[in-house]
């Protein structure tokens, strides 16, 4: 029995290093894609489709709305400051990301005024999310805090002041130069793999918490893309689906979160799947007789 117990543990052992391994290896892909078109791929070659970028940042826009609207619920349900600074980074980027979509006609007469949303929307979100990671595990917010709805149009009207700054800094003489853009993506990459790191640091174990984890280090080599690729050119575009592909993944979080506990961080906890998932489950043969 000792021998068996042994070897279970090697087994598991190396079964949790394989899991490690596939989620790293899972989480690095965007960079192998980055690299691959960085060194294959002439940068000279580009993609301007001003119809199909309007449909897809309008989409964002919506899929954005509808998850922080989710993200809102399951705080005023749970009261995690966690929730509540994950709600703010998707509030905060679909604000902030917006303009990006209605100024595409205008990508060619102000190039900056289409350009300058999209790393300002990514410092804003990478900001929030490293503060909710920070905040994980606090006790949950009175319900007169969770209802407040004075301090949600107060961080509305910050994320509309930021459009108009934006605007602003856009038709500025130092629109152009390149400390403007490279600090705000340079941030924003440096705030998002934070996030990462301090997660690990914090060994927080929940399973939902990996999505958090992957979609940080998606969002930080994202902006890395961004930086790398010029406007329209397949770098730039492979930027908008490796972040995409973060989004989904933590809005994937959020609806788990949702479905259950209304707490991103314990949404797992109890079970390795989330109650939803247990609900449509197909009932046994015999369960189905007795109810008929």
């Amino acid at each position: 029995m000792t021998e068996i117990r042994v070897s279970m543990r090697r087994a598991e052992s190396v079964a949790r290093l394989y899991a490690l391994a596939l989620i790293a290896a899972f989480a690095a892909v965007p960079i192998g894609l980055i690299l691959y078109l960085d060194r294959f791929q002439t940068p000279s070659l580009l993609f301007m489709d001003h119809t199909f970028h309007l449909i897809a940042i309008a989409v964002a826009t919506m899929e954005g709305l509808f998850v922080s609207y989710v993200s809102w619920r399951c705080y005023r349900r749970s009261g995690e400051p966690f929730m509540r600074w994950l709600t703010l980074g998707f509030l905060g980027f679909t604000v902030i990301y917006a303009p990006h979509g209605f100024f595409t006609p205008l990508a060619h007469r102000n190039p900056w005024l289409f350009i300058l949303y999209g790393p300002v929307s990514r410092l804003a979100m990478a900001t929030c999310l490293l503060i909710a990671i920070l905040v994980h595990g606090r006790a949950a917010d009175p319900p007169e805090v969770r209802g407040a709805r004075r301090a949600w149009g107060a961080w509305l009207g910050a994320f509309l002041a930021i459009d108009v700054a934006v605007a602003l800094l856009a038709v500025s003489p130092v629109a152009g130069a390149p400390p403007v853009r490279l600090s705000f993506e340079g941030g924003a990459l440096c705030l998002s793999a934070l996030c990462a790191v301090v997660l690990l640091v914090r060994r927080i174990g929940a399973p939902v918490m990996r999505f958090y984890f992957i979609a940080a280090l998606f969002f930080s080599q994202s902006s890395l893309a961004f930086l790398l690729g010029k406007v329209w050119n397949h770098q730039w575009w492979l930027a908008h689906v490796i972040f995409a592909s973060g989004f989904f993944l933590l809005s994937y979080g959020v609806i788990r979160a949702f479905l259950t506990t209304g707490a991103f961080s314990t949404a797992d906890a109890a079970v390795g799947r989330p109650a939803a998932d247990r609900d449509l489950r197909c009932p046994e043969p015999s369960t189905m007789l007795s109810r008929s």
